[in-house]
């Protein structure tokens, strides 16, 4: 495929998840694109959530009768690409389904979890034609895969252009899972001793699991008081805040390799990253000047870090993580 797509058709299925699937389908679009998106579960509520995550085959007749509409209703168009992201809920049968059907389409596969974390992506790579993840391990693991990164939106240029006074010395926008919010509070409370301003926002998807964990984790529940909110954060307000911080703070899931999106996000933003990934130091956007890794067991960021002067990043490295550029990566170009 070409950087023009027009007159191209599009089948789109991917998670909601904080509007990045409105991002990429609005890139597939400003290429000349028809794009037919459709969400990848079969709803978007807590508990389909969970079962698919714990093992599809809870849900499976659903996600049959779920797709098996979205097959009746696309059949008759002409797709030139079916491009699915994560494939968490998706069976090898319905996939041959699809292909039956669209079988002149090109299908595309992109992972932006590891594997680990989605297992069922592992049943499913044979049925696609190219398969990209944001995982290095996974792609040094299994040869079919290629490594592609996570991207930023056009949006964060407005934080690269920002000419205002920082508001906050280092900030974190993100979802509390596994052992975030232990790593998490250190930094906040040396941070703040050191007398740094700090912007936190913390997501939990489920308040019955809130209420849950609160019960058995005296340290949560004293976390939660003060950072916890069940409301996710518009992109325009996690770029305004992005924008007024000097830095970005990242931690990843305990053994996850792939840059996480905030990562990518701070680097778009041309901010300073403070990150747990001790992986970081193996990729091309590295770079000391404008990243610092810390210890999850023991975090301690430098204060001579966040005040450092100058640009962070190379543009040549931030305009290649672009949403523009990620979608020609997974276009063939």
């Amino acid at each position: 495929m070409s950087e023009s797509l027009a007159g191209k058709r599009v089948l789109f299925i991917a998670p909601m998840f904080f509007g990045y699937e409105k991002l990429i389908k609005g890139e597939l679009e400003q290429l000349g694109a028809v794009v037919d998106y459709f969400s990848d579960r079969p709803g978007a509520d807590f508990l389909t959530k969970a079962l698919i995550r714990v093992d599809r085959r809870f849900l499976a007749r659903k996600i049959e009768r779920y797709y098996s509409s979205i097959i009746e209703e696309t059949r008759e168009r002409d797709y030139d690409l079916v491009l699915i992201i994560r494939a968490e809920a998706v069976s090898s049968s319905i996939l041959d389904r699809l292909r039956s059907i669209h079988s002149r389409a090109k299908f595309v596969l992109y992972l932006w979890d590891s594997m680990h974390y989605n297992p069922n992506a592992r049943k499913v790579l044979g049925k696609f034609d190219a398969v990209l993840s944001f995982d290095r391990a996974d792609v040094d693991a299994n040869p079919q895969m290629q490594f592609l990164p996570l991207f930023y939106g056009r949006e964060f240029e407005r934080a690269a252009n920002w000419t205002g006074d920082f508001k906050y010395d280092a900030c974190f926008i993100g979802t509390i899972h596994t052992d975030r919010y232990k790593v998490l509070e250190q930094i906040i409370e040396q941070l703040e001793k050191d007398g740094m301003r700090v912007f936190v926002y913390c997501y939990y998807p489920s308040r019955m699991l809130f209420r849950l964990r609160s019960l058995f984790d005296g340290g949560f529940r004293r976390f939660a008081r003060k950072y916890i909110d069940f409301k996710g954060m518009p992109l325009s307000e996690v770029v305004d805040r992005i924008a007024e911080s000097r830095a970005v703070i990242d931690v990843n899931r305990p053994g996850q390799l792939g840059l996480t999106m905030r990562t990518i996000e701070a680097i778009g933003a041309q901010r300073l990253l403070v990150t747990t990934n001790e992986d970081i130091v193996n990729y091309e956007v590295y770079s000391q000047k404008g990243m610092y890794l810390i210890d999850r067991r023991a975090p301690k960021v430098a204060r001579e870090f966040l005040q450092g002067e100058g640009i962070p990043h190379a543009e040549s490295v931030r305009v290649g993580l672009s949403a523009r550029n990620w979608v020609l990566r997974v276009l063939g170009n």
